[in-house]
């Protein structure tokens, strides 16, 4: 009995059996590991995008607006069993939607299988999307994350903002497909949820006060006093206006800038640091911190032929005023323009000059006043990196819409690498021969030694 006992001991103590007793016992731990922590990433999603533009992420924008639900939201998915690739594709996009709200879920049903969900949403395409709120559902336009946002914001919209856009002096037209239109911000507006329709003060007596925003973008004709005292009152009562004007236009509204301690001043902003090569269009980079403007920095807005606002006083008590665009240090006023000629003089003004002002007040009065238009044209709202944002920013603040309010969308960067004959004939040798060859030779060198 005794020589049993001593051979067990003898056999447990070996260290062949302790170092693979260790070796299951943390296999065995480090699965246990594994499985709880696949567990715990299917309950609490939440995925970490290293890509230099978040390219795998939704944007900032659509966090805010599905952030800001206040009740749940459902979104329906309606792929056939041949669109599995598709609805994995728009289930990971829908997962970053889970992420940023605990209103917002998720599901998918196949219509061949379930005919009668299909019909009652009116279902009449594999991959068709529905979003669901309120008692409200809407099909988004397609399966993107842009489809998919504008569907969530109309849907949870009872009543829709309307934007008028002023007409009867000359106004840059939304219909104008031309460089200088505007047909891209009706766009941009029609995305974002808003209705756009025009408002002539010579018919409409009276600019509708409830959600509401008076659009006014570079008139070139005068006002009458009958006009101004129609927008002087919705103002008063609380009115929100965004106001665009560039050099050489008229200077509208020059009692009511008065009234906010601000004067259009009869220059061209040029600026030696143009990202665009041409000093009559200054771009910026750097913003004062404020509601349109957080989060911008780095991303270049780029304007045309600006014209400068100067304050000459200070704003009613009950109104506060905040600068949001200037120029940038390098800059000047110039006062001298004839025949497409700009010339600056030692005593014109220097950089930085203010050009974006943001006025409010308790009355819910809000108004954006900036000293150019042509940002916003079809010529520069595509092309420019950060234009269509600024506006979008800009609307947002003036309707109160915060949750539009976003970080610019970064374009993708091309990061193609091309490589000359030399340097391909060298990377094919190098990597394609040369490291199978070392690898090989130091094996042998390795065998060789041992023996």
């Amino acid at each position: 009995m005794q020589t049993l006992i001593q051979r067990m001991r003898a056999f447990l103590g070996l260290r062949q059996l302790r170092y693979g007793a260790n070796a299951s016992a943390m296999t065995i731990l480090l699965l246990a590991l594994l499985v709880m922590a696949n567990i715990l990433a299917v309950r609490f999603h939440r995925r970490i995008d290293v890509t230099a533009t978040q390219s795998f992420s939704i944007s900032q924008q659509s966090k805010q607006i599905v952030a800001a639900l206040t009740q749940p939201i459902e979104v329906v998915g309606y792929f056939g069993a041949q669109d599995k690739a598709l609805q994995s594709d728009v289930e990971s996009r829908l997962k970053e939607y889970v992420a940023a709200s605990p209103q917002f879920s998720y599901r998918f049903v196949d219509p061949d299988t379930d005919p009668v969900a299909a019909k009652n949403d009116n279902i009449a395409n594999y991959g068709t999307i529905v979003v669901k709120y309120a008692g409200r559902k809407m099909q988004a336009t397609a399966s993107d994350e842009k489809a998919i946002t504008g569907a969530i914001l109309k849907v949870s919209q009872e009543s829709p903002t309307t934007v008028y856009v002023l007409t009867g002096h000359r106004e840059r037209s939304l219909d104008n497909t031309d460089p200088n239109g505007l047909s891209q911000l009706q766009v941009v507006l029609s995305e974002d949820n808003f209705n756009v329709q025009p408002i002539n003060l010579t018919i409409s007596t009276t600019i509708p006060l409830s959600n509401s925003l008076l659009l006014v973008a570079d008139p070139q004709d005068a006002f009458t006093q009958s006009e101004f005292q129609i927008l002087l009152d919705y103002i008063n009562k609380g009115g929100r206006m965004v106001l665009m004007t560039n050099p050489l236009s008229i200077t509208p509204f020059d009692i009511l800038m008065q009234v906010w301690g601000l004067e259009w001043q009869p220059d061209i902003i040029i600026d030696q640091q143009s990202q665009v090569g041409n000093p009559l269009a200054p771009a910026v980079l750097e913003y004062p911190y404020t509601e349109i403007t957080r989060n911008m920095t780095g991303q270049a807005s780029v304007f045309n032929s600006v014209r400068s606002i100067k304050e000459i006083g200070n704003p009613p008590p009950q109104v506060t005023r905040r600068v949001f665009l200037s120029s940038s240090a390098n800059s000047s006023a110039a006062t001298k323009f004839t025949d497409g000629q700009v010339e600056v003089q030692e005593s014109d003004a220097q950089g930085p000059l203010n050009f974006g002002y943001m006025l409010e007040s308790p009355t819910k009065m809000r108004v954006a006043i900036i000293g150019d238009v042509d940002f916003v044209t079809n010529g520069y709202i595509q092309n420019a990196q950060a234009n269509a944002a600024l506006f979008r920013n800009t609307i947002a603040w003036a309707t109160a819409q915060e949750s539009l309010i976003a970080v610019p969308t970064i374009a993708p960067i091309d990061r193609k690498v091309f490589l000359t004959n030399d340097q391909s004939t060298l990377i094919f040798y190098s990597c394609v021969i040369g490291l199978p060859l070392l690898f090989i030779v130091t094996g042998i060198a390795v065998w060789w030694r041992r023996r």
